[in-house]
């Protein structure tokens, strides 16, 4: 390029510096008015909203809302008079030659959370077989009888089509074994090898 090209070019942008900027054709101050629909027409027509009601003030001790508990309905926490019975619950480890003569599995150790099942002793007095109702799910137990009732909440998820029950008459004692599903997955827990032990 020459010197009067640098010198046109020069010329042009101090040209544009001082030229007051165009003025905007868009927004409220367009030249077209609306005189039709317009997108922002479409749908129902806006209505004010009406104000929420005032929530209670959360208590900052609590450590869960009503709302996220889903046992509001449940038939055992209605207070109908009856007894909360006593239970217990036993955890049993089945011992195999192995662990009794050699101690070498290294997925189980004589812990609570090796245990392959779970026995439930409730206390029922005065009632009898025929009137006990027994509920098993996955992760609690429900026994309904004249007059005592419980609900027990279990720590490990248990197969609930392969228990068992037993009626002990003498002491009104229910025994219920329930079989643990274990997740070893997560129960076994190795270091990665930049890791110390």
């Amino acid at each position: 390029m020459s010197m009067q090209d640098w010198a046109a070019m020069d010329a042009m942008f101090q040209a544009a510096d001082s030229a007051p900027a165009p003025k905007a054709t868009y927004g409220r101050d367009g030249p077209i008015n609306v005189t039709g629909p317009s997108p922002g027409m479409i749908g129902p027509p806006k209505v004010a909203s009406k104000p929420k009601k005032a929530e209670k003030p959360k208590d900052p001790n609590e450590i869960w809302s009503a709302a996220e508990v889903d046992e509001e309905n449940d038939p055992l926490d209605i207070d109908d008079g009856r007894k909360q019975a006593e239970y217990e619950i036993v955890f049993k480890q089945n011992v195999t030659p192995e662990d009794f003569f050699l101690g070498v599995d290294p997925l189980r150790h004589p812990g609570v959370s090796c245990s392959d099942s779970l026995i439930l002793k409730v206390s029922l007095p005065e009632a009898k077989l025929a009137d006990i109702d027994l509920d098993v799910r996955p992760t609690c137990v429900r026994i309904s009888a004249p007059k005592h009732k419980v609900k027990v909440q279990l720590a490990e998820r248990v197969d609930e089509q392969k228990g068992n029950a037993k009626w002990d008459a003498e002491k009104f004692v229910l025994s219920v074994t329930l079989p643990i599903i274990h997740d070893w997955d997560s129960k076994l827990q190795t270091s990665a090898a930049d890791e110390l032990d």
